[in-house]
């Protein structure tokens, strides 16, 4: 019995070795990248960001084992020429490798997040459904998401459907693209179509259908079309999702809000409610200028705002320009009405915004991000400030009041040696004092 269990052990040992040996990949990769799907991360082993991943990565890796998906990691700093290769300029870095093709993570890493962005990328852009069960099945996953269709006749020679594809194939990673025709629709959904072949994109509980502009279908719309209105009306979004967000070309309407602030809870959720209605109106010019969002997260806004905000609050941003704009009015008098007047005179520029990307900015940036750093690290251990800037800051105040206190007493030495000199020599002169005798005098007394 005690070899055929060695033997298990033995196996069970080189399995998890060989496991554990597809996370850490080398200069090598530059040539492995071409075999199937793979998963990467470019850490730093310094980096705090790449050692809070780490754990989370891990996760990934082993709910992807039994995938084509291969996973794995890279120490960017060891191996720089991959790094520059794939233009990789902060840690941690998320790619997928498929073929000649690379896609970047730029959403928020969570093992949710990193999922569905490596099951996207894996493709295919367009994906078939066949029938009202295979609707039913793909309507289940996006429950909190948004999903495009394609219904029309399966041709690849129909002028609206190749459009979709290549704006399917640009937006791989951002979205879910299907594809069917009208038969794949149950009877319950009540789909009235203006057109057929047409692009429908389910979202927020409901449908809405895209419209050509003056008549003609063009691949520019289409792709405007499917960028405005790939996520929900008012999402949630974190640090990493702002930045997918940014591509939208509206302006973002953000309510930031602490709903773990037990003694303003009612006051954060009530601001968050007002923002929601909004976003949730039948849709009109709003929609068309702003993307409605919410975060729990003051950190980002205050980086985004380089200011330290109390929640809850609101604000606009516009990414293109890196302007945002605060109302005039307290938070806390909002209503329906005062929100919508302060989006209305941000588009109509009567709030004077903040930001840019100026000289002055830059520098407002790097004062920021150090006040930042410094507070930061005395919220996070009173030690470890005192340590940091408190013991330097004695010694270098020490050493600069024994520099300008210090009595000059050499120089002073000096000066009355010059003076009493100068003195002797006044009185000889004058004939007062006897010039003193040589030695030679002396011998010759």
């Amino acid at each position: 019995m005690a070899a055929p269990m060695t033997e298990i052990l033995v196996l069970v040992l080189a399995l998890v070795s060989a496991c554990a040996a597809q996370l850490e990949l080398d200069d090598r990769f530059l040539e492995q990248r071409k075999e199937g799907f793979w998963l990467v991360q470019f850490y730093a082993p310094w980096c705090g960001h790449c050692k809070k991943l780490e754990p989370i990565f891990h996760q990934v890796f082993r709910e992807l084992r039994s995938t084509p998906i291969r996973v794995g990691k890279i120490d960017a700093t060891r191996f720089s020429s991959v790094s520059s290769e794939f233009d990789v300029r902060g840690f941690p870095t998320i790619k997928f490798f498929s073929g000649d093709n690379v896609y970047t993570h730029r959403g928020d890493r969570t093992k949710e997040d990193i999922m569905e962005f490596a099951q996207r990328a894996q493709g295919p852009a367009v994906r078939k459904l066949a029938s009202v069960g295979k609707y039913n099945e793909a309507k289940s996953q996006h429950t909190d998401n948004v999903f495009f269709l394609f219904i029309g006749d399966d041709d690849v020679n129909d002028d609206l459907y190749s459009m979709y594809a290549s704006v399917a194939e640009k937006y791989l990673v951002q979205g879910y693209f299907y594809a069917g025709t009208r038969n794949i629709l149950p009877e319950a959904l009540k789909v009235k179509l203006k057109g057929y072949p047409s692009v429908v994109v389910f979202k927020d509980g409901t449908y809405y259908e895209y419209e050509d502009e003056d008549g003609v279908v063009r691949r520019s719309s289409l792709d405007r079309w499917v960028n405005r209105e790939r996520f929900p009306a008012f999402p949630r979004v974190a640090g990493g999702g702002l930045n997918e967000m940014a591509d939208t070309g509206k302006l973002m309407a953000i309510a930031v809000v602490n709903l773990e602030e037990e003694d303003f809870k009612q006051e954060n959720n009530r601001i968050k409610s007002i923002a929601q209605q909004i976003a949730s109106e039948p849709r009109g010019h709003l929609h068309s200028k702003f993307q409605f969002l919410w975060m729990n997260d003051v950190d980002t806004a205050n980086s985004i705002t380089m200011s330290f905000l109390s929640t809850p609050t609101v604000f606009v941003l516009d990414p293109e320009k890196h302007m945002h704009y605060f109302p005039e009015s307290t938070v806390t008098d909002f209503t329906v009405a005062s929100f919508k007047q302060f989006l209305q005179d941000v588009e109509e520029g009567n709030i004077q915004g903040s930001g840019g990307t100026g000289f002055f900015q830059r520098l407002l940036r790097l004062g920021y991000d150090l006040v930042s750093t410094v507070v930061s690290i005395w919220q996070a251990s009173r030690w470890l400030f005192l340590l940091m800037f408190g013991l330097p800051t004695i010694i270098i105040s020490v050493v600069c009041y024994s520099l300008c206190c210090m009595e000059p007493i050499d120089d002073e030495l000096a000066e009355d040696e010059d003076e009493d000199e100068d003195y002797m020599l006044e009185e000889e002169e004058a004939g007062e004092i006897q010039p003193s005798k040589t030695e030679e005098d002396k011998k010759t007394d």
